[in-house]
């Protein structure tokens, strides 16, 4: 067999919008994407369902469709367990893949592979690649086996300390300062605060520690500096800052529980607020980036600067939903996400230049759209027009990593593809599934009062109710997945086994029946027999017994609808692009194909070993010379 390309690379923007992206371009906004598409092959329909994170980039990195790879949604249900969908747990990393990824399988060939932050990758089974952990949605974190939005990270998430009450941070009141070494001068009534971290969602659990807040006036105009140390110390301060700045690096030792250990932790603080009088003060501060635990082998990755980058899970976005930073601030947080992800990645290129295969992922887009995509569409001008600045800096960022990602491929040696798992439609009318079956006496539940962020979170999903499966006959689960709540399978089960094709058939016809009360619409454009979604590639043995899918104005951003789905300014189309060595330039392709068959097309441009459970197929037509089987 021929081959056109020495090596492959995969870089992963997490639910960029082929029309939000063109429109970019055509502002001229998006200098690198446009250059890549120019000098490539384009196209907007590589199809897979569902459209969720875990299932869409398990596909793109086996070749083969949900059914087969295991992963069928963003969650996975553990047998044994209750069906209902509080029990079931986020389905990241190699651990539910049954297909093999094409990392292991050229591993197996000999060859060399790279793969950062990829979210269906650790723990790595490779012997001759390198791996940074990739088990979430963002590097050095896992969510396999968490159940509703919980996640641990290399060392510990963001945080706050404010004079208001956050569930997410410290809550701290300024007193006289007393016992204070090296105070300035001229410092008149200094103020200060004693606080107790402690340090959340570590994947090692840290000890907690003291720190101390010293505020002071520099001039006659009010408290104006602050400072954070590890003790009563000013010269000895983690930073000093002003309301409105940024710190910068702070490194400090953290002492590990288990086994005393101490890890090093760089992190920076932001003083969103301090009045004049320091009474209202919110200092937020960026989860604490470690640099032990996440790299597979630990010496994969050499002379990263760790002391200059952090990994800032989220980009912020869980901060903003609580009101502790705004817009600005989130793009800066996205952006010293971006200059981490983009320092390992060279650093790791750079280690090992003999590479053969790259995969990489970014979900800063997927995080902008459930965050903004709505108020995109929004009637009053001044909120849109924001929410639009918002996108367009966030894909600037993606941009610029874009740029610095082809320097580092343009050797005329590899295949590159960029591609999105999905895209996002705005925030519709919520469909409650169990509202539906409960109308055709199918399924038991009440209504819940919401406190928290997972619980608000469940309720932008459809999920606001406390549902008893000893009363019901079907149960809702996860996007896409009604159950036939069987006495012989489940706990709580109460459907006898003679009954399950009646109990089935009753649940497709409620779901066909069921209009929303909001629209007086129907809003499910499909539901089908498990089997029969094996024609879309579901129906596996993590799908449940019908699977439906909503109209796209329904939609909660995306996950349960079509890839061919629209709706405003929003599409749950992806995009999918290739550039290198024998791939036609200014080419865009027009017809349908399948995330399935970027693995194959990276085997057939490069000669490489085919996973076993690959089912795609070559997009042959990218290709200068589409033959190039001998």
């Amino acid at each position: 067999m021929a081959k056109v390309a020495k090596k492959a690379a995969l870089l992963g923007f997490d639910c960029m919008i082929p029309k939000r992206l063109e429109a970019l371009i055509a502002e001229g906004a998006l200098p690198n994407f446009e250059k890549f598409i120019n000098e490539g092959s384009y196209m907007t329909e590589g199809f897979n369902m569902p459209t969720v994170t875990p299932p869409s980039w398990a596909t793109i990195c086996t070749g083969a469709f949900p059914r087969t790879h295991g992963v069928e949604d963003y969650y996975y249900y553990v047998e044994g367990r209750s069906l209902e969908h509080h029990k079931t747990v986020q389905a990241f990393g190699s651990e539910p893949l049954t297909a093999e990824t094409i990392w292991d399988r050229w591993d197996r060939a000999g060859k060399k592979c790279i793969v950062v932050n990829y979210p269906m990758s650790w723990p790595s089974h490779m012997k001759n690649g390198v791996m940074v952990q990739g088990q979430g949605l963002s590097p050095a974190e896992s969510r396999w086996n968490e159940e509703g939005n919980g996640h641990k990270e290399w060392l510990a998430s963001e945080s706050v300390i404010s004079s208001d009450f956050y569930p997410m941070g410290e809550q701290v009141r300024f007193d006289d300062a007393k016992g204070w070494k090296n105070l300035p001068e001229d410092a008149d009534e200094p103020l200060a605060f004693e606080v107790n971290m402690h340090f959340k969602e570590s994947m090692d659990p840290l000890e907690d520690q003291t720190w101390y807040g010293l505020t002071w006036e520099s001039d006659d105009d009010g408290y104006d500096m602050f400072a954070l140390c590890p003790e009563k110390d000013l010269e000895k301060a983690f930073f000093v800052i002003k309301a409105g700045e940024w710190s910068d690096v702070a490194k400090h030792e953290f002492v590990v529980k288990s086994d005393g250990r101490t890890e090093p932790g760089t992190f920076r603080g932001k003083l969103m607020k301090l009045t004049d009088d320091a009474e209202d003060f919110t200092l937020y501060l960026s989860g604490i980036s470690g640099r032990h635990g996440f790299i597979a082998p630990a010496d994969g990755v050499k002379n990263v600067e760790w002391d200059k980058h952090l990994i800032c899970n989220d980009m912020g976005y869980v901060a903003f939903v609580h009101g502790i930073i705004d817009m600005d601030t989130v793009v800066e947080v996205a952006q010293f996400h971006s200059e981490w992800v983009t320092e390992v990645a060279t650093k790791a290129i750079q280690t090992n230049p003999d590479f053969d295969l790259f995969y990489l992922h970014t979900h800063l887009i997927d995080w902008l759209y459930h965050g903004w995509l709505s108020e995109m569409e929004s009637e009053d001008p001044a909120i849109r027009e924001k929410a639009l600045g918002m996108e367009r800096a966030i894909y600037q960022i993606e941009d610029r990593f874009l740029g610095k990602m082809m320097e580092l491929f343009d050797d005329n040696e590899t295949i590159v593809s960029c591609v999105s798992d999905h895209g996002a439609t705005r925030l519709g009318p919520i469909l409650n599934t169990a509202d539906a079956l409960k109308a055709k006496g199918l399924t038991h539940y009440e209504p819940k009062k919401n406190e928290n962020y997972w619980e608000i979170y469940e309720e932008s999903e459809g999920f606001n109710y406390e549902l008893d499966v000893t009363k019901s006959k079907a149960v809702p689960q996860r996007y896409m997945f009604v159950y036939v709540n069987l006495a012989s399978k489940y706990p709580g089960g109460i459907v006898a086994d003679e009954d399950y094709e009646k109990v089935r058939d009753e649940i497709i016809d409620a779901l066909y029946d069921y209009k929303h009360p909001e629209t007086g619409e129907r809003p499910i454009l499909l539901a089908v027999r498990k089997e029969d979604a094996a024609v879309f590639g579901m129906g596996g043995a993590q799908a449940g017994d019908v699977v439906y899918a909503l109209k796209p104005e329904y939609m909660a951003e995306h996950g349960y609808g079509l890839p061919t789905g629209s709706c405003g300014i929003g599409e749950l189309k992806n995009c999918m692009f290739f550039r290198g060595p024998g791939v036609k330039a200014g080419f865009r392709y027009e017809r349908p194909r399948w995330l399935a068959d970027i693995v194959p097309t990276f085997c057939y441009a490069t000669g490489g070993p085919v996973p076993a459970d690959t089912e795609g197929a070559p997009i042959y037509q990218i290709f200068e010379n589409p033959d190039l089987v001998d």
